[in-house]
């Protein structure tokens, strides 16, 4: 993914250090080893804490949701109540304490319903991620399922809460919700795919990201309204702290951050992830196993890490 940069790109590291950046980091593949991981590791979250110390802007943004993010964080003994948060890849946006929520977009009853019954179609059973006024509730369907799609779901019993299993979801579906997903096989996950969007194209965006679980032999697929993505959810932050796109660190490793490494001056891609995301980036990161995504943060608090965007990168 090349992108075209101006002139206010190429300025030195040592001119661009002492600006106020917003760096926007991804969880799951990045700050955390897998979508079942429950805290962040210490080193993680000292890292964060050096950034914002720094005078730094540190958003979140990830494919969770607010109840899943809030225990984790709550688990993980860091919870700043100022923390900007980008969830559901830009279904919401939230500026953190005394800016509240920023952005919200959801999607209708009768999209839901057409989404149902399309995921059913192709064998896929969904998931519907409803709204913070119907209690962040996810509503999944009584039915045969993957394993990797079992493990998520039971996770998701023990350490979010918020579950609740149907026999038919047509019956119980709200009137507006923020997500409808699943996970499956690419066989499954693909074809799904290329239905949604041939048949919703301007009414859902549907984001394909390899799950962490199941060998990598599972992908999701997630469907939101068209205006959400984690690119839209970062500008939308950096319009609201007052930070030029040239000073947008984003660091991520799967699909779904592709589109704020576009937006970012900077993009940082974890080794381990699809080939394409890292071939996207600026640079690479070391592995979330050996805390890539910490080191790139201790760097920035220390403000060695180069801002320049000549595109160079270490082999992957």
């Amino acid at each position: 993914m090349e992108r075209m940069r101006d002139q206010s790109h190429d300025r030195t590291p040592a001119s661009r250090a002492a600006a106020r950046l917003l760096i926007a980091v991804d969880m799951d593949g990045t700050l955390l080893d897998t979508e079942t991981e429950s805290r962040l590791r210490p080193r993680e979250i000292a890292a964060l804490d050096a950034a914002r110390a720094a005078g730094h802007v540190v958003a979140i943004c990830t494919g969770r949701n607010r109840r899943s993010v809030a225990r984790l964080l709550e688990r993980s003994g860091w919870q700043p109540d100022d923390l900007p948060l980008v969830l559901l890849n830009g279904a919401i946006v939230d500026g953190g304490a005394g800016r509240g929520q920023l952005s919200f977009h959801t999607l209708a009853q009768p999209v839901l319903r057409r989404l149902v019954e399309l995921f059913r179609e192709h064998d896929a059973v969904p998931m519907v991620y409803t709204t913070e006024d119907d209690s962040e509730v996810l509503l999944y369907e009584n039915s045969a399922t993957n394993d990797v799609l079992r493990d998520y779901l039971e996770h998701r019993r023990l350490h979010v809460g918020g579950l609740e299993g149907h026999d038919d979801l047509l019956d119980v579906l709200p009137a507006a919700a923020l997500e409808v997903g699943t996970i499956d096989l690419e066989s499954v996950i693909r074809p799904l795919t290329d239905v949604l969007r041939r048949e919703l194209p301007d009414r859902v965006r549907v984001i394909n990201t390899r799950s962490l679980l199941g060998q990598q032999r599972y992908f999701w697929a997630e469907v939101y309204h068209p205006a959400c993505s984690k690119g839209a959810g970062v500008q939308i932050l950096a319009d609201r702290f007052g930070i030029a796109p040239r000073d947008i660190v984003a660091i991520g490793d799967n699909f779904n951050d592709l589109d704020m490494f576009a937006v970012a001056g900077v993009s940082v891609a974890m080794r381990g992830g699809p080939t394409e995301v890292q071939a996207a980036a600026d640079r690479p990161a070391d592995p979330v196993a050996q805390s890539g995504a910490a080191a790139v943060l201790e760097d920035i608090a220390a403000g060695i890490f180069d801002l320049a965007t000549d595109r160079r990168k270490e082999s992957a």
